[in-house]
């Protein structure tokens, strides 16, 4: 049986994308969620191509591989869940089900010897707004709002097995 080492608690942030539930839009969900994985997906969004052409000429060394290659290293994942609820339109009262796409963000840690710390948190709040809730909103086009919902200060603490258990390592002084 392996052993747990506790990495943590440090900051993290955490983002949900609210839509509402229609079949319709799951190849799209599909599509936009699974282009956060591949870097010429990435590239091919116009938010992105918009950013790469004004840091290129704020900056002719701007190292556009690094930077989109951070944003892929940091979309790590998401989760989906469904809720139900209600609220008042200029008609009155509508029940509706909506998806709710989750977003937690942390900065791995670094192995002692790395020579670049590339900051995930940083890069968390673009590629959730503008890679995912506002490429749903401009590619459905048919929603009134989709909303974009930011926790700023979670705490994250991971509970990570390990092959050769050590002491419980605190969080750097840093992230405190």
């Amino acid at each position: 049986m392996g052993s747990y080492r506790l990495e943590g608690p440090k900051p993290a942030r955490m983002y949900e994308v609210i839509l509402p539930k229609k079949l319709g839009y799951f190849g799209k969900i599909e599509e936009v969620l699974e282009d956060l994985f591949d870097e010429d997906a990435i590239r091919s969004v116009p938010y992105v191509r918009q950013v790469i052409a004004a840091a290129r000429s704020r900056d002719p060394n701007f190292d556009e591989h690094a930077w989109v290659r951070t944003l892929c290293e940091a979309s790590r994942g998401y989760s989906i869940y469904e809720m139900d609820g209600r609220y008042l339109s200029a008609d009155g009262p509508i029940d509706e089900r909506v998806l709710v796409f989750r977003f937690i963000f942390h900065n791995p840690t670094a192995p002692p010897n790395a020579a670049v710390r590339t900051d995930l948190l940083a890069a968390s709040l673009e590629i959730v707004n503008f890679l995912v809730a506002h490429r749903f909103a401009e590619e459905l086009g048919v929603e009134e709002e989709i909303w974009f919902l930011e926790y700023t200060e979670p705490r994250l603490a991971i509970w990570r097995k390990v092959d050769d258990p050590l002491p419980l390592d605190p969080a750097p002084e840093a992230d405190r």
